[in-house]
């Protein structure tokens, strides 16, 4: 008898919790979730040297260099000659996070300028931390530009949540940010 109360019991709650829940789009592809973001670095070994020293990433993965063949059209249409002579990349794992996937270009006539936020393509990778204030003392303890200054939301949908970016040895913006007691 306690067998079947238990499971009724169980029953109940599980369709209250879907009751609670508003229904979902139509999904096309059912994701556990983002499994690495990659980027573009100017050099493997200064990258995954300041994401362990900074954020305490470690390298997991390794392979190439590999030989380029082609690189696509600048309208993304059609292969083209190579712009690089062979491409090496590296997979880091950041705690337990999502992982960064870091790519060297070996004598690319690709361009060399990191992209602005507003760039078309631009994107940062946020770090998340339960104190972004000493977070940012130690960037600035180790000389890294800090872009002004932590900003907490008052109030809203992020309410608590404080963030500020930062720019890595190579130029890439990125960013720290926490929200230890959740989200507005």
């Amino acid at each position: 008898m306690k067998l079947i109360a238990a499971a009724f019991l169980l029953l109940s709650f599980s369709l209250h919790a879907s009751a609670q829940t508003p229904p979902s789009q139509p999904v096309g592809i059912h994701t556990a979730g983002v499994d690495h973001v990659g980027i573009t670095v100017p050099d493997l070994k200064q990258a995954q040297a300041f994401l362990a020293s900074t954020f305490g990433c470690t390298p997991v993965t390794h392979i190439g260099p590999f030989n380029m063949t082609t690189s696509l059209s600048p309208d993304r249409s059609r292969p083209v000659a190579a712009r690089a002579a062979s491409v090496s990349i590296s997979m880091v794992r950041c705690g337990t996070g999502s992982n960064i996937e870091l790519f060297e270009y070996a004598r690319s006539t690709g361009s060399q300028q990191v992209p602005n936020a507003e760039d078309l393509g631009a994107s940062h990778i946020a770090f998340y931390t339960d104190d972004v204030k000493a977070g940012v003392a130690y960037l600035k303890s180790k000389g890294i530009t800090v872009l002004g200054e932590p900003m907490t939301m008052p109030s809203g949908d992020t309410e608590g949540e404080t963030w500020v970016h930062f720019l890595t040895p190579w130029g890439s913006e990125m960013e720290l940010v926490g929200y230890p007691h959740g989200k507005g």
